[in-house]
C-alpha cells in the first residue's frame, strides 16, 4: 500500500471512530443554535458553549475558539478546556462547535475542509467557500449574538488541522490562534506544505500556531516537512510550536494535544509580575548578589540597566547573580504577548552598615514589645502613645495572641546579633502596615492599609556585631499577620531571627 493511501485510510477510519467518543461532562452552558448560509446554500447547526460564570446581561466578553468537526469536538474540547481553566492555565473562553454531519445530508466535512478538488474525492474543494462562510456570516453572527471580545482561535484535527493551516495561509486576519492536531499535511501531495513555503513570509504579525503529531507517524503525516518549511520561512512574529506525542493513535492524541495547545496559546496567563527576592537593596562594589525567583516561567529574562528585556536578554533561572549597581527588570514572555509580566528592583552601590558593640545590660531570648490599641490607616507615631501592654517576644509570643485582633499597633525593639559578614536578605510580610529599622536606617517600608498580606524584601551588607532593631506594625481590620525572616550568607533557606540573637534591655 502506498504511504499516502495508508494515511488516507487512517484518516477515514478515524472519522468513523470519532462517533464512539464518550461525551465528557463539562461545566459550560451550552446553547444549540443554527444559521442559514447564503454562501453554502444550507442551514448550519452550531453549538455554543458559554463559560459557567457567564450571567445574562453581564458585560463580560470572551475570546472565542471555533471547533471544526463539532460532532465530536463538542464532547471532548469543552471538558479539556474546563480542566485547564480549573487549573488556572487559561482564562474563561467561549467555544463554538461546528458540526459537519446532517440528518438529511451526507457528511460535508471533506467538502468544507479540503482546499482544492481532487479526482478521488468527489466532495473535496470547498474550503474557500467554508472560509467565506466563517468570515462573512458565522463570525459576524456570533459577535452580534454572543458575548465575544473579537479575539478568535480556530481548532481542527486531521483534515480539520489541514484546514487550520490553510486558513492561516489564506485568511490570516480571521483568527489570532491556530490549533492543529495530527493534521493531514500529506494530502494532495503536500499541497498545504507547498502553499506554506509561498505565503508564510507575508503573514501579518502576532499569530500563534500550534501543531501536534505522533512520534511514530509525523513523517507520514507531513508534519516533519511542514516543520522544515516553518523553520525556513516563518516570520519572527509568528509564534509557533510543534509537539510530538509518543504511544498515541490518530484519535487519542487529541486529548493531550488539545490540552498542551491551550496551555501554549495562553502561556503566561494570567500575566502576574514575576516575584523575586530581594526586591531592592544595597550592594558592595565588585561583590555579586543572588536573586531568587519564586514563581516558574517557561521564558523569563532580565536586564540590569533598566531597559525592557527582550528575547535576546539573559535568561533568569530560579536563581541568578547580579553585580551592582543594577536597575533590575525581570520580564516573563507569553506566546501571545498578552500575558507578559514585568517586575523591577533597584540595587544601589553602598557601604557595609556598621554594627555596634554589645550593649550593656541586655538579655538574650527575645525583643521588647509594646502593644497599643486604636484605629489607624498608617503606622502611628508611637512617641505620643501609651502602651496598653508590654512584654518580651519569647518563644510563647504570637501576634495573634495579643488582646485584640483588629485596631491595634505593636512596636518591637531591641538589638539583634549578626555573627558573620556578608549579604543578608530581610523579608517583611504584614497585613496591614509594617516598617523595619536597623540602627537609624529604614530598611523596609511596608506601611499602609492592605487588602491582603503583602511582602517586601531588601538586601543589606552587614558585619559581625550588634544592630539596634525596631519593627513597627499596625492592624486595622481583617485578620492580623506579621512575619519577619532573613537569609544569612551561604544559607539556602530564610529563617526567623533565632531568639538567641535577639536582645532586650
Amino acid at each position: 500500500m502506498k504511504k499516502t493511501s495508508l494515511f488516507r485510510l487512517l484518516t477515514f477510519i478515524s472519522m468513523f471512530g470519532i462517533q464512539f467518543n464518550l461525551v465528557l461532562a463539562q461545566n459550560l452552558n451550552e446553547v444549540k443554535d443554527s444559521i442559514y448560509s447564503d454562501i453554502l446554500k444550507e442551514q448550519r447547526s452550531i453549538r455554543v458553549f458559554l463559560p459557567e460564570t457567564y450571567k445574562p446581561g453581564s458585560e463580560d466578553k470572551y475570546e472565542t475558539i471555533y471547533l471544526t468537526d463539532g460532532e465530536w469536538a463538542a464532547g471532548v474540547f469543552p471538558f479539556i478546556n474546563n480542566f485547564a481553566r480549573n487549573e488556572k492555565f487559561i482564562p474563561q473562553v467561549m467555544l463554538v462547535a461546528l458540526p459537519n454531519r446532517y440528518i438529511d445530508k451526507a457528511n460535508q466535512r471533506d467538502r468544507d475542509l479540503l482546499p482544492v478538488h481532487v479526482d478521488d474525492n468527489a466532495l473535496s474543494g470547498g474550503a474557500d467557500k467554508y472560509l467565506s462562510f466563517l468570515k462573512n456570516e458565522l463570525i459576524p453572527y456570533i459577535n452580534k449574538t454572543y458575548p465575544t471580545n473579537g479575539t478568535n482561535a480556530l481548532y481542527g484535527h486531521s483534515y480539520g488541522g489541514l484546514f487550520c493551516m490553510y486558513a492561516l495561509l489564506s485568511e490570516p486576519q480571521l483568527f489570532e490562534t491556530y490549533l492543529a492536531t495530527d493534521p493531514s499535511f500529506w494530502w494532495n501531495k503536500d499541497y498545504v506544505i507547498k502553499l506554506a513555503s509561498e505565503r508564510l513570509e507575508i503573514l501579518p504579525p502576532d499569530k500563534l500556531l500550534w501543531i501536534a503529531g505522533i512520534e511514530s507517524t509525523f513523517k507520514g503525516m507531513g508534519i516533519n516537512r511542514m516543520d522544515s518549511v516553518l523553520k525556513l520561512k516563518a516570520p519572527a512574529s509568528l509564534k509557533w510550536k510543534i509537539g510530538l506525542f509518543p504511544n498515541e493513535t490518530h484519535n487519542s492524541v487529541r486529548l493531550k494535544s488539545i490540552y498542551d495547545g491551550l496551555k501554549f496559546s495562553y502561556s503566561g496567563y494570567p500575566g502576574t509580575p514575576p516575584v523575586f527576592h530581594p526586591m531592592n537593596g544595597i550592594m558592595l562594589n565588585d561583590k555579586p548578589a543572588t536573586i531568587y525567583v519564586m514563581n516558574q516561567y517557561s521564558d523569563l529574562r532580565y536586564s540590569i540597566d533598566g531597559t525592557d528585556p527582550d528575547e535576546t536578554s539573559p535568561k533568569a533561572g530560579q536563581k541568578f547573580t547580579i553585580t551592582g549597581p543594577a536597575q533590575l527588570v525581570l520580564k516573563s514572555f507569553s506566546s501571545s504577548g498578552k500575558f507578559d509580566g514585568v517586575a523591577k528592583g533597584n540595587f544601589k552601590l553602598g557601604d557595609v552598615l556598621p554594627s555596634v558593640s554589645k550593649p550593656k545590660k541586655v538579655s538574650a531570648g527575645g525583643l521588647k514589645y509594646s502593644y497599643y490599641e486604636g484605629s489607624w490607616d498608617k503606622i502611628p507615631d508611637f512617641k505620643n502613645l501609651d502602651p496598653v501592654k508590654t512584654g518580651i517576644t519569647d518563644s510563647l509570643f504570637q501576634i495573634s495572641k495579643l488582646p485584640s485582633k483588629t485596631n491595634f499597633a505593636c512596636l518591637i525593639e531591641g538589638y539583634i546579633e549578626i555573627v558573620s559578614d556578608g549579604y543578608f536578605i530581610f523579608a517583611l510580610s504584614s497585613n496591614d502596615g509594617s516598617r523595619l529599622y536597623l540602627g537609624n536606617n529604614l530598611v523596609i517600608d511596608n506601611d499602609g492599609l492592605k487588602k491582603e498580606e503583602s511582602m517586601k524584601s531588601f538586601l543589606l551588607p552587614l558585619q559581625k556585631g550588634f544592630y539596634p532593631f525596631r519593627l513597627e506594625y499596625f492592624q486595622k481590620e481583617e485578620s492580623s499577620s506579621l512575619s519577619l525572616v532573613y537569609l544569612i550568607p551561604d544559607a539556602d533557606n530564610p529563617i526567623s531571627i533565632p531568639l538567641k540573637f535577639q536582645y532586650h534591655k
